[in-house]
């Protein structure tokens, strides 16, 4: 057999198995609608909640636990919207939770789900200030940046569920080669594929909202023209967070986003900065994604 039989084959048998995944679950579709409504509230938002009973259960759960400090407990999930998480957080964790549910990662221990979430959350948190920062942004474009932040790398745990094995491998030589190595050339030479291209595959599958799946394409291709703004507002927003606590000499650089956006290359690194009580925050928010 041929090496490029061999690609074409594993190529074809990834696509089927993304192709063969569940659907997209109903409350993250649901959820994703909240997010281009620029008129959405906790009314809303909890409508979509309450028709998932285990994640209602959490996110209570969530607003009752110590880090809030709550002195009367919360039992309505609209209060726990409107009192303690905020809309913003909720439709966030709900989409990340729902998602959760379709993919297995219990057979690849090299893969940390819960700093999985906690970097797509900054990474989330970086598309969203730099959508507010750019003066040519669409309301879309802001509408979407988190979502579509949030989301990014989705493509890696649908390879974690599909390949659990050849992706332990794939993420054992990321780590051992502290972190030096380019993931996505560590899949190619394993997989003949990446993360990146996957989650466009996965987002096509999904019928993610077209704004999000344009911007995946570019992340995946960027040499390619992107006609949505949403494209080098999420690919600089996911290099800025994936800089966070990364000696200077190995950082992306930030300098054709920044020419790209028309924002300060220093200012699109700086919206990866957190407070230690936005990281405590976070960190809580991805545990509870997890569970």
């Amino acid at each position: 057999m041929t090496a490029a039989t061999t690609i074409m084959k594993t190529t074809a048998k990834l696509a089927e198995s993304i192709a063969s995944l569940p659907p997209l679950p109903s409350t993250a579709q649901k959820i994703l609608t909240c997010f281009g409504d620029e008129f959405i509230d906790a009314e809303k938002v909890a409508a979509v909640v309450e028709g998932d009973p285990g994640i209602c259960a959490k996110l209570l759960g969530l607003s009752n636990s110590a880090y809030f400090g709550l002195v009367e407990p919360v039992n309505d999930i609209r209060e726990a919207i409107s009192r303690v998480l905020g809309v913003d957080t909720v439709r966030s964790l709900v989409l990340a939770m729902a998602i959760q549910q379709t993919f297995n990662s219990k057979n690849c221990p090299e893969f940390d789900v819960e700093r999985f979430w906690a970097k797509s959350l900054l990474a989330a948190e970086c598309c969203k200030k730099i959508a507010f920062a750019d003066d040519h942004a669409h309301d879309s474009d802001r509408d979407f940046a988190f979502s579509a932040g949030l989301c990014h790398n989705l493509g890696l745990m649908a390879l974690v569920h599909i390949e659990p094995q050849r992706v332990n491998k794939v993420l054992t030589a990321h780590r051992l080669t502290n972190e030096e190595s380019e993931l996505a050339e560590l899949f190619e030479a394993e997989l003949h594929t990446n993360h990146r291209i996957m989650t466009v595959e996965l987002g096509r599958t999904w019928s993610l909202p077209a704004t999000m799946l344009a911007a995946y394409q570019f992340r995946a291709s960027p040499r390619a023209r992107c006609d949505v703004r949403l494209g080098p507002i999420v690919a600089a927003g996911i290099a800025a967070a994936e800089n966070a606590g990364v000696e200077e000499n190995r950082r992306i650089c930030l300098e054709g986003f920044a020419t790209e956006l028309g924002i300060p290359a220093g200012d699109i690194q700086d919206f990866a900065l957190l407070s230690d009580r936005q990281k405590e925050t976070m960190q809580s928010l991805a545990s509870t994604m997890t569970r």
